[in-house]
């Protein structure tokens, strides 16, 4: 009988494919399991489950586990199992039952879930990202250890100040103890243009006819990729046209390393260069005293000869009027040798003891007044 024994108990080890087999129980009925009580086992391993039941002296009615003989045992979930087998005498059907258990090691480790910075995000210059991320342990672990996923705080904005690829580290524990140490990296870009600065011609500015004016600008672009052209339709300083009259912009076009562009403009004007009525008129708003119905001679330069046709319009208006000028009838002459014009502009008797302003508008566009009292 003990032969038959040994000899099913070998064979038994032989068909679960363990080196030896733990036996325990109580009374007339002794369980065999496939593994010694206590056994350990790493995460994913591949063991069959197999049990016997036995007895000299009693009749064995049934022996059943809590999981089926040749089964795989959990060794996906770490932490300790327990199987129990139970076996029934017959005719009294008394129940003897064992437990034994094994524990899974948790070797697989954690890792980390990025959702900002994600591998290879791109971001511009300057914007506003928050870290945001989390650990996990994989399925079947024991979970993660409190306060063991380490890294830049979340909320915390990321470095987005500077160009260039960063490299953004977390690490996580286990409570097994499993470390990961997981990096994404992304990638800051510039993408905003070079700041120009135009202080040459200043915007709305007014030049006289034939001035020196040198072109005065810069551009940079301030902790980006660095300026990499900064031209302007007049170069650096170089003379502004001032050779003619009449209205210029001024343009100022830049680009950066990352290939940004940015343009800038500024608008000026070139006039005659007039400092004024001459005597016997007076500065504006000052009125001069004349005698109604003689022409009354208005002197100025413009620095030169510029032509006969320097005067676009002429006229008469009452002091303080707001409606246009009346025309004036008047005749332009130039004296060569004193570089000055003269505007003969005629006036009424019927002006006397009158005020009236002459407006003068040049070919430039600007406007000149004088304003004269008118007596007898």
């Amino acid at each position: 009988m003990r032969r038959g024994l040994v000899l099913i108990l070998l064979a038994l080890a032989a068909i679960v494919a363990v080196p030896a087999a733990a036996s325990a129980g109580t009374g007339d009925i002794q369980i065999a399991f496939s593994f010694n009580d206590g056994w350990f086992y790493p995460q994913g391993a591949d063991v069959d489950f197999g049990f016997f039941c036995f007895s000299e002296t009693v009749t064995i009615y049934s022996c059943e586990a809590t999981q089926p003989r040749g089964s795989k045992l959990d060794t996906f979930h770490a932490g300790t199992h327990t199987i129990t087998v139970t076996a029934t005498d017959w005719p009294d059907f008394n129940e003897t039952s064992v437990s034994q258990s094994y524990t899974v090691m948790d070797i697989t480790k954690p890792h980390v879930v990025f959702r900002a910075p994600t591998a290879d995000a791109i971001y511009d210059q300057g914007a506003f990202v928050t870290a945001d991320y989390s650990c996990e342990d994989d399925d079947g672990g024991l979970g993660m250890l409190e306060d063991a996923c380490v890294g830049l705080p979340i909320g915390m904005p990321l470095d987005t100040s500077h160009t260039g690829t960063f490299s953004f580290w977390v690490d996580a524990f286990d409570r097994a103890l499993n470390h990961d140490a997981e990096v994404v990296h992304y990638t800051v870009v510039d993408r905003t243009p070079p700041a120009i600065t135009i202080t040459s011609p200043a915007a709305g500015a007014t030049y006289t006819l034939g001035q020196s004016v040198t072109a005065d600008f810069g551009c940079e672009d301030r902790d980006g990729s660095g300026v990499s052209t900064c031209k302007g339709s007049t170069g650096w300083g170089a003379s502004l046209d001032t050779s003619s009259l009449g209205s210029r912009t001024f343009t100022v076009t830049a680009t950066d390393r990352a290939g940004n562009t940015a343009k800038a403009q500024s608008a000026y004007s070139i006039v005659y260069d007039f400092s004024g009525f001459a005597s016997p008129a007076s500065a504006y708003p000052a009125a001069t005293s004349v005698k109604a119905g003689e022409n009354v001679p208005l002197k100025f330069t413009l620095h030169g000869d510029q032509g006969a046709d320097v005067v676009a319009a002429a006229g008469w208006m009452p002091c303080g009027a707001s409606d246009g000028p009346t025309t004036a009838q008047g005749t332009l002459a130039y004296n060569t040798s004193n570089d000055r014009y003269t505007y003969s502009a005629a006036t009424s008797k019927s002006w006397a003891g009158s005020c009236r302003d002459f407006v003068l508008t040049l070919r430039d566009g600007t406007t000149h007044r004088a304003r004269f009292t008118f007596t007898k």
